[in-house]
């Protein structure tokens, strides 16, 4: 009997690609939903890459009970609908968990969306205070709007002895901005604050930046606070700074990213900016991560990045250590608090985070401690 030669090479390449296919399908699927394009993407492209150095670590330490993690990646594009049809795919796909939005508009989207279908959704940043306090499926890792509102009020009002503020804000990001500074006025007012200004911009719609700075700077506010995105306070710090060299300007902590520095330049020199990382820490385990992050991406990382990460670490160590009845909502919430990079990853019965936070002021294109 006459034998057929088969090669063996395309063979064993089709096992390989069956295997492969194989591992695919047992991997855990964890979904990530952030803003990755337009002019104001820094916020969710920092935090896609924390959870991707989180997932990879992840597998190289044998990922979730022995099977492999992927990070499913959508981007949200900073809009309402974007995010839906993003939180709606990820549903589909039976995700289990979705990291983001970053937003609390854009948070609340996309919870709408998951919570019918218990899916946990982790927002790295989104803080407004109307989030908090909810038994649902959602896990804030950030500090709310009054945590951080208040530290506004008290930095502005006694450490500063400003007593005189005018305000603009968001309007994209209403929810959040609403939230903020209702939760500023609380605590601001009762400690002899006034607030001589408040208007919103639409960076959108918005043109007439000139008119919006000259109405801030009318009635000789003893500081000028931006409730708005990296983008947009360096754009209005740019604006204010060729009418007013002199008045103090601070952001929120929403805005406190290296794309600040990058943009406002010479402008932003002297602005300060609450934030909850802190980028001073001399902790061998975070520097290991910022030299890795910049290795990884040829840039430093924010504090999306970081957030993003520890997320992602919360979600791998509650399915790591559920039990086959438990759900992840449950063990998120059972197994806290978490190894985060700084500190702890702790969730209380709703599911709310908080953070320790410093205020840091932009000295020579970086960030350092405010006094």
């Amino acid at each position: 009997m006459k034998l057929i030669k088969i090669p063996l090479l395309p063979i064993v390449l089709a096992l390989l690609f069956l295997a492969s296919c194989h591992r695919e399908e047992k991997a855990y699927e964890i979904g990530f939903i952030g803003g990755l394009s337009g002019g104001n993407a820094d916020l969710g492209e920092a935090g896609r890459n924390g959870a991707i150095m989180a997932v990879e670590e992840a597998n190289r330490g044998g990922g979730i009970q022995g099977q492999a993690v992927r990070l499913v990646i959508k981007d949200d594009g900073n809009s309402l609908p974007m995010a839906r049809k993003a939180a709606e795919e990820l549903r589909d796909r039976n995700v289990e968990a979705v990291i983001g939005p970053f937003s609390t508009t854009l948070t609340e989207e996309v919870i709408s969306v998951m919570n019918p279908a218990e899916k946990v959704v982790i927002t790295p940043t989104a803080s407004a205070i109307q989030l908090s306090g909810i038994d649902d499926y959602l896990f804030k890792m950030n500090a709310s709007t009054r945590d951080n509102a208040m530290d506004y009020a008290r930095f502005i009002g006694e450490t500063r002895g400003w007593k005189s503020v005018s305000l603009v804000a968001d309007s994209q990001n209403k929810s959040f901005s609403d939230s903020w500074f209702g939760e500023f006025e609380k605590f601001y007012l009762p400690r002899g604050g006034r607030i001589v200004t408040m208007a919103y911009l639409n960076s959108r719609e918005e043109t007439d930046y000139d008119g919006l700075v000259e109405n801030l700077l009318r009635e000789k506010p003893d500081c000028v606070l931006f409730i708005a995105n990296s983008v947009d306070s360096a754009r209005l710090a740019q604006q204010l700074r060729k009418l007013d060299r002199d008045t103090p300007m601070l952001t929120v902590e929403w805005a406190g990213t290296q794309q600040l520095i990058e943009l406002g330049g010479a402008a932003v020199e002297g602005m300060f900016v609450l934030q909850n990382v802190d980028f001073f820490s001399r902790e061998e385990n975070f520097l290991r991560f910022l030299d890795d992050y910049q290795i990884r991406f040829g840039r430093y990382p924010s504090f999306s990045s970081i957030l993003a990460y520890d997320a992602v670490i919360a979600v791998i160590g509650a399915m790591n250590r559920k039990g086959k009845d438990m759900t992840l909502k449950e063990a998120l919430i059972s197994f806290s608090p978490y190894p985060g990079l700084q500190q702890p990853i702790v969730f209380d019965h709703f599911g709310d985070g908080k953070r320790n936070s410093t205020f840091v002021v932009i000295r020579d294109r970086h960030y350092e401690t405010a006094h």
